[in-house]
């Protein structure tokens, strides 16, 4: 059986064939604006790499409840059964992209993972993976019979509480625009824009502006990416309490690995660890920061191979 793993983002679909030792080969990254529809990438794929594709592990930025997948960000829709049946395969997995970053991260200490505040580990414990990228993905790996349950749920959309008169400022003015005012508001790249618009009276600049500007100089930008870095903290903390994440915390997304020589004089650490009544817990939780390129792929693999996903794979049986 050669199966496939995938990450199919708003933008780049990301494919590689997983080895028998679960390792990745004939990685290839494209567009998704090249191809009308799924089924069109995977097949370039297989005929650019002589393969002939029995089996895939998708990641797909987007719900995945239901048999039509509809991705987020960009043209492409499929039916599970429906792809399984072109492509004639002998399994299908469809996991959400956030999920398979879940997975990835099973020991956080690894593929390049850098630390960013140091603690004590509880390998017993939920690891929290939480990811500001387009948007704000939150998921913990929860240990489970020798495997990890990956939690999934949309964290990122929880209510945002502001810490600080500025904080509260910033709220106020976008709970004006908007009905609901989430963590992904401030926490995201359009979360970084969305600062700087409203902390510069309405400039307009995108988020990998701000984030190189940010880092070169002071400056409104940097004032921006702090402002985010602090909200960031708080986040995570409420998060690291809420389900318990003693093992630690890993940082993914593109957001804070391109700003991240701003984080260790940012208010990050400090609103991370507070000072509210289970600071002490929260001074032991350590946290890192993930650059891997790879991941979602790596995750994709890791689910095929997951007891917990198996009630979502489809078989021939089941197409």
């Amino acid at each position: 059986m050669t199966l496939v793993a995938v990450d199919i983002g708003g933008t780049n679909i990301r494919l590689a064939v997983v080895r028998d030792d679960g390792g990745l080969a004939e990685h290839r990254s494209m567009l998704c604006a090249d191809f009308p529809s799924f089924e069109a990438a995977i097949t370039a794929y297989a005929d650019a790499t002589a393969i002939k594709v029995s089996a895939a592990s998708v990641a797909v930025a987007g719900p995945v409840q239901d048999d039509l997948v509809d991705v987020t960000n960009n043209h492409w829709s499929f039916s599970k059964t429906g792809l399984a049946e072109a492509l004639q395969l002998q399994q299908l997995l469809i996991i959400n992209d956030f999920t398979a970053q879940a997975l990835a991260q099973s020991d956080p200490s690894a593929n390049g993972n850098m630390p960013l505040l140091d603690g004590t580990s509880a390998d017993h414990a939920p690891l929290l993976v939480i990811g500001p990228g387009t948007g704000l993905g939150v998921s913990a790996l929860v240990p489970a019979g020798g495997e990890y349950l990956p939690l999934e749920g949309e964290g990122g959309h929880v209510g945002m509480s502001p810490q600080s008169d500025a904080e509260l400022a910033l709220f106020a003015t976008l709970r004006s625009e908007v009905a609901h005012v989430s963590a992904e508001h401030f926490i995201s790249g359009s979360g970084l824009q969305t600062i700087y618009r409203l902390q510069t009276g309405g400039k307009i600049l995108s988020a990998p502006d701000i984030g190189k500007a940010a880092v070169a100089d002071a400056g409104p930008e940097r004032d921006a990416a702090n402002m985010m870095l602090g909200l960031l903290g708080s986040v995570v903390a409420d998060a690291v309490l809420t389900m318990g994440c003693w093992r630690g915390v890993v940082i993914a997304g593109g957001i804070v690995a391109h700003i991240q020589p701003l984080v260790a004089d940012s208010p990050f650490a400090a609103r991370f660890r507070h000072n509210g009544t289970m600071a002490p817990l929260l001074q032991a939780v350590p946290v890192w920061l993930s650059f891997d390129p790879h991941a979602g792929l790596r995750g994709a693999a890791a689910g095929f191979s997951n007891s917990h996903m198996a009630a979502r794979m489809i078989s021939p049986d089941q197409s």
